[in-house]
Parts: structure tokens; C-alpha cells; sequence
């Protein structure tokens, strides 16, 4: 078939995300935690049937596929992980979809000759960017005049979680925010976008605040919780190495979180949204 249905995109998800190396559950599951949102979202980008789409580092191509279902567009998804690039490779022949293919590179290195597509999306990339506004700039080189470019990222300032995790926690948490910071994103990059896309050049069409509001009972084995510890105990080797944690300090942590559920918990957070559209055309 031409382009997938969001079903055939979530029963391979379901089936296929704990088979994948350990390193990318976190992923999976943080993909299938926020599809709603993430498919209300790509609903509400005015694309045309056959137009060429750019997704900026894809990952493990869910995004992707899910646009192409939605409006029946061609989907170019650009990653320099090509383990990840491999998965998106597994779903893609699964889906049996033409309209969806894949490239390895940067993008910083894999810049095309002219611009080439209508739309451009990078989700949660900005944070990770040294030069935003490099970023956005070679983000509006694969756009043609007129197409427009939408990035969401995060941004710590909007995060509220009652009752406060044990102080143990608190710990871990500080400290994986302080090597994020580093090399390995930057937490506030959300307040920054706009301003950064219109130095490039870009035109500012729109800026979202996208919140999340979440208000249940959590047990331990809520995949919220798993989560959470899954996403740091991926990087805990980094975190010991940098001297930012210990492995007793997070074994604490872990045992104090785990034993605050179940418990009715509230979160809300944001994320930052911009559209913006490359003059010309």
C-alpha cells in the first residue's frame, strides 16, 4: 500500500517495542505514551496529498509513517543513528509503504543542493543543537519558498509534579537535568525557539504552549513511572563517569521512588510548539 493506517502502525509498535535493544525502550514507550497528542498535532499541519515532507531526526520512524497515514504525503526521515535508522527500515518494509524512505546523516552534513521539501518537522532535536540558529538555518535549507518548518521541544520552567518525589529522587533527577545541560540537551530550549528560527531567517507563523495534564493513580509498574527510571538508568554509566551519581545513590533513589506508589499523582508540563514559514515563493 501507498501509505499506512495508524492501526497497522500501532499493532506493529505494540508488538515490536520490547523486542528492540533494551537502549531504545524508553523511546518506544515514551512514543506510545504521546501518540494522541502527537497525531492531534500532525493533524492540524495543512499539507497536501504528495507533498514531500522532511522528518529531522526520525528516530525510529513512527512519526514518519504517521504522517504520511494522515495526509497521504511522501515522507523523507533524516537520522545519524543508523541503529535507529534500522528500525524505522524494520517498520517501513512491515508497512510495506512507498511513500515513507529513510537517509542516514546529520543534519549538519546532509544538507541537499536545493531545497527540496514542503514541510520540515524536528521533534525534540532543538535541545541538543550547540547553535540554535545553525540549526534552523539548515533546517530551512531543505524547504522550499513558502514551506514551512515546525519544531517542538521542551521546556523545564512548565513542570509540576505533586507530591514531590522522595528527596533521594530529587537527587537523581537534578543530576541527570545537570548532564542533559551539558552536552546532552538543554532543558529550557523551548523559550528560545522563536527567536532563534526568525535570526535564520525564517517567518514566525505561530507559537503553542502544549500542555499535558496527568491526574491518576500510579502503581509501580505504570509505564509513567518506568518511564522515568527507564530513560536515566539508560544513561546511568554517564552519569557515575561524569562523578554526577553513584550506583548506590541511584539504587536508593530507585527503591525510595518505587515505594511512594500507588499514590494519586498530578503532573502537568509543556512543551513549546513554532511554525514557521520560509519567505518567498
Amino acid at each position: 500500500m501507498a501509505n499506512p493506517n495508524l492501526s497497522a502502525i500501532d499493532d506493529w509498535l505494540n508488538a515490536a517495542w520490547t523486542k528492540m535493544p533494551k537502549r531504545y525502550h524508553w523511546l518506544l514507550l515514551q512514543t506510545l505514551a504521546t501518540r494522541e497528542d502527537r497525531r492531534a498535532w500532525i493533524h492540524s499541519w495543512r499539507l497536501a496529498p504528495g507533498w514531500l515532507v522532511v522528518d529531522v531526526g526520525c528516530g525510529p520512524g513512527i512519526m514518519a509513517h504517521e504522517i504520511a497515514a494522515i495526509h497521504g504525503c511522501r515522507v523523507l526521515g533524516l537520522d545519524r543513528d543508523a541503529s535507529l535508522l534500522a528500525v524505522a527500515r524494520d517498520l517501513n518494509r512491515a508497512l510495506a509503504c512507498a511513500s515513507v524512505s529513510f537517509q542516514h546523516g546529520d543534519i549538519y552534513d546532509a544538507l541537499p543542493p536545493s531545497p527540496v521539501a514542503d514541510f520540515a518537522v524536528a521533534r525534540f532535536l532543538a535541545q541538543y543543537a550547540s547553535d540554535l540558529t545553525l540549526f534552523f538555518a539548515h533546517l530551512k535549507a531543505w524547504v522550499r519558498p513558502s514551506g514551512e518548518v515546525a519544531v517542538e521541544d521542551v521546556d523545564d520552567a512548565y513542570l509540576v509534579e505533586y507530591p514531590q518525589p522522595p528527596s533521594s529522587w530529587q537527587h537523581i533527577v537534578q543530576a541527570f537535568q545537570q548532564y542533559q545541560s551539558g552536552t546532552q540537551g538543554d532543558r529550557t530550549v523551548g523559550r528560545k525557539l522563536a527567536h532563534a528560527g526568525v535570526a535564520a531567517g525564517l517567518a514566525l507563523q505561530d507559537v503553542q504552549l502544549n500542555p499535558r495534564v496527568m491526574v491518576r493513580m500510579l502503581n509501580p509498574d505504570d509505564p509513567s513511572v518506568e518511564f522515568d527510571i527507564m530513560r536515566i538508568r539508560e544513561e546511568l554509566p554517564n552519569l557515575i563517569h561524569e562523578g554526577l551519581l553513584t550506583e548506590a545513590a541511584w539504587t536508593q533513589a530507585e527503591r525510595d521512588y518505587r515505594a511512594t506508589f500507588p499514590q494519586l499523582t498530578y503532573v502537568s508540563s509543556a512543551t513549546v510548539r513554532v511554525l514557521f514559514r520560509r519567505p518567498g515563493g
